[in-house]
């Protein structure tokens, strides 16, 4: 739209100079008139022209005149368009059997709506197609619902970070509405500035009638086996619309597989009503490694969605080979018991001296070739060939100083120790007195400190209920229970300031605390674990006899592994570098956790190293025709910090880009070179499923749209989408001045020559 106008811009009120104007030409006027019949009448109206255009020069001057254009325009804007490409957006159940992509991109790209074609018509547009990260296309680009996971969120602050919220007159989103991965995407949509227009794609399946579906609803995360022990997993079915089925229609088989590899099979016979039911499988690992499982259930008649029908999970199988040392000074049933529970563990290499007479001990298990004539290695470089040690009911005046001082620097250096109660553990024992005192997390006050003689059932503090060391066997110490019963336990005068209590005694006390019966705390890069009792024994030989399930190879192999958590899985480079990431699986989004143990040169625990770490992860090739499934292999550097008050502990964090496994190569060096290196795998994402939910959420969507200030939309009237947007582009008016009296030369050179004509003529015929 064009306007023109003319605007007064002098200073003087246009009135009175308009007014004195025409007073002056009229005085001119009467003037010239009493010399008319003097002059010729030519020369008259000269004479009179020249003095009214001077007048009227005059009178432009002071009112300054300036000719105004203005014309107004729709501000220049872009589009977002961001198209949901994950899993669930090829659920079939939009018109004519489409799937929800393929509906998607018919409203984008075809008659009657063409909605990219109508937004370009006013703005540009800007495509992006987004799983777990956003990634822009062309607006032709073959596009498959292949992304494992859908993260709108991210995706939204995503797209908005690249275009720039300023010039973005919305953003289309085409999606079903479930997320499943990443920040709410109602959190994100407050702050976003841009309004959005959800459209849903998709319907609700379970409204259709006849709706038949199974599907593995849950599978857990972060597994951890051990191989060549066998595994639980705990799977989570469902099942709907089956009351037609007949019985044996219902009952299926669970298939678990790695690759083409049968791992194992468990049939599920699914009830008629519709619900959910847990389902355990077991197998046995047999690699060691992170692995990536199948399981599967076959399609049923009928059968709407089959892509719940199998999940894929990752797990890892370690093999610790626990290199553990028991020293015990009697051949109790406590220490035969124990023998025997570690023996069975195919991943425990024991050793285990027991003492039959004064400087004399026997040797049984696995030989390590050192030198265990006292019991403990009487070098402190032999303690490196055990991960744990167990010190059962012997005094600490059976051991040289050096052995303790050596048994202490073990555990500062990264080995694990437990501590079992005895006549000659603890106070008794005298090792109030010792190195040892310092490592253990128990207060001792001497060998008058005595024991509790009577049977009681130990109590689980809240620690302890959290605790691995008692995981699966919290029910076997619940409130009340007789189960789990010991006979007595060493007295000692309370834990220390740091340490945990895990478990107490249920009515002996310490001053204003029960006495403590299970103690942990960590001692420079190790771990302790202090046990008061001496007769566990009784929690397998008791509970067995009476055809009851028992806590005791539970306890006792959770508690050695826990001791030797931080060693490296494998021997190979464990004498300088060590790592790991604190856990299997991270969900995308969440930050990752690497920690790292180096020793120096002299293989004592070095906390001056540089570590650093080469994160290789698959990435999407970043071309604007390139999507679903095409990847490339990029490397991330991460720096470690040292972790205080921790002896050659390291720790760094890494924000993962995109979902997949990830391997890491850390390595370790000092001023002299590098260290060595280690090397390992974990997994981001791969634990988020598409097909937990498969309706639409258009409650999502509607929240969006209504949080951004924008409209919810189906596909039956997104085609109205472009208009809205056009109504939002700002109108943007300018304005032009055509100024003459910026340079006001030529209104002084009309002025003069007007009075310069005037005066020439007047002097010409005489006139005064």
């Amino acid at each position: 739209m064009k306007n023109w106008e003319i605007a007064l811009t002098g200073t003087w009120p246009a009135a009175a100079v308009l007014g004195l104007g025409v007073l002056a030409a009229a005085l001119s006027y009467v003037f010239y008139r009493r010399k008319k019949r003097s002059l010729p009448a030519r020369v008259f109206r000269l004479l009179s022209i020249l003095r009214i255009l001077g007048i009227v020069l005059v009178t432009l001057f002071l009112l300054k005149p300036v000719i105004r254009y203005s014309h107004t325009q729709k501000e220049d804007t872009q589009a977002v368009v961001l198209i949901d490409v994950s899993e669930s957006m090829s659920i079939q159940d939009a018109t004519g059997g489409r799937s929800r992509l393929e509906a998607a991109l018919n409203l984008l790209r075809e008659e009657p709506h063409q909605v990219l074609r109508e937004l370009a018509r006013t703005q540009k547009v800007r495509l992006f197609a987004f799983g777990p990260y956003a990634a822009e296309v062309r607006p032709d680009a073959a596009l498959q619902a292949t992304q494992s996971a859908t993260a709108i969120g991210e995706a939204l602050k995503e797209a908005v970070s690249r275009v720039g919220e300023s010039s973005l007159s919305g953003v289309v989103l085409l999606s079903d509405g479930v997320n499943t991965t990443g920040e709410d995407p109602l959190k994100i949509a407050r702050f976003l500035g841009v309004p959005v227009y959800g459209v849903a794609v998709g319907g609700r399946v379970a409204e259709r009638g006849k709706f038949v579906d199974i599907g593995i609803a849950s599978t857990p995360h972060n597994l951890e086996f051990i191989v060549n022990n066998k595994a639980t997993l705990a799977v989570r079915l469902s099942n709907y619309g089956l009351p037609h089925f007949a019985a044996e229609e219902r009952l299926l088989d669970l298939a678990l597989t790695k690759g083409d590899q049968a791992l194992a099979r468990q049939s599920v016979q699914f009830p008629r009503q519709d619900g959910t039911q847990e389902v355990k499988v077991e197998f046995t690992p047999k690699q060691v490694g992170i692995h990536k499982l199948t399981l599967s259930l076959p399609k049923l008649p009928g059968e709407v969605i089959e892509e719940n029908n199998t999940r894929n999970f990752t797990v890892r199988v370690t093999d610790p080979k626990i290199r553990t040392l028991i020293v015990e000074g009697v051949p109790r049933e406590e220490y035969r018991f124990l023998r025997r529970v570690l023996e069975s563990d195919p991943n425990v290499e024991l050793t285990s001296m027991v003492k039959l007479r004064r400087d004399r001990f026997y040797l049984q298990g696995v030989d390590r070739g050192v030198d265990l004539t006292r019991g403990l290695p009487s070098r402190k470089e032999d303690f490196q060939k055990f991960d744990v040690v167990i010190v059962g009911d012997i005094a600490r005046d059976e051991f040289t100083e050096g052995q303790i001082r050596g048994l202490k620097d073990f555990v500062a250096e990264g080995g694990g120790l437990l501590s079992i109660g005895g006549y000659h553990a603890y106070g008794p024992g005298d090792w109030a007195a010792s190195a040892l005192a310092d490592v253990l997390p128990v207060r001792m006050g001497g060998k008058l400190d005595g024991h509790v003689e009577e049977t009681f059932a130990p109590r689980l503090t809240a620690a302890g209920r959290e605790h691995p060391v008692f995981e699966g066997c919290t029910d076997f110490f619940a409130e009340g229970s007789q189960r789990a019963l010991l006979s007595g336990a060493n007295r000692v005068t309370g834990g220390k300031p740091g340490a945990t209590v895990l478990a107490v005694h249920p009515t002996e006390r310490v001053g204003a605390e029960p006495l403590p019966i299970v103690v942990i705390q960590r001692f420079g890069g190790g771990q302790v674990l202090s046990l008061t009792a001496d007769t566990t024994w009784k929690w397998k030989f008791q509970l067995e006899a009476r055809g009851l399930d028992s806590p005791y190879y539970r306890f006792w192999r959770q508690s050695v592994r826990w001791l030797a958590g931080r060693k490296s899985e494998s021997p190979e480079g464990k004498e300088f570098v060590t790592a790991w990431p604190t856990k299997v699986e991270y969900k995308f989004g969440e930050n990752v956790v690497l920690e790292a143990q180096v020793r120096g040169r002299d293989k004592e625990p070095f906390d001056n190293a540089t570590v650093k770490a080469q994160v290789h992860y698959p990435a999407p090739i970043q071309k604007e025709n390139s999507r679903g499934g095409k990847y490339t292999e990029e490397a991330a550097g991460v720096e470690f910090q040292h972790m205080p008050l921790s002896l050659g502990q390291y720790q760094a964090t890494f924000q993962p880009p995109v979902d997949g496994i990830y391997r890491a190569v850390v390595s370790a060096s000092d001023g002299q070179g590098v260290l060595g290196q280690a090397e390992f795998e974990f997994v981001v994402g791969e634990a988020t499923t598409e097909f937990d939910r498969v309706d639409a959420d258009e409650f999502a969507l509607r929240a969006i749209s209504s949080e951004t200030g924008g409209q919810f939309h189906t596909l039956a009237t997104a085609g109205r989408i472009p208009q809205e947007l056009e109504k939002r582009r700002r109108s943007i008016t300018y304005h032009e001045d055509l100024n003459p009296w910026k340079a006001p030369g030529p209104f002084y050179l009309a002025f003069l020559t007007c009075v310069a004509l005037e005066w020439i003529v007047r002097k010409k015929f005489a006139l005064s």
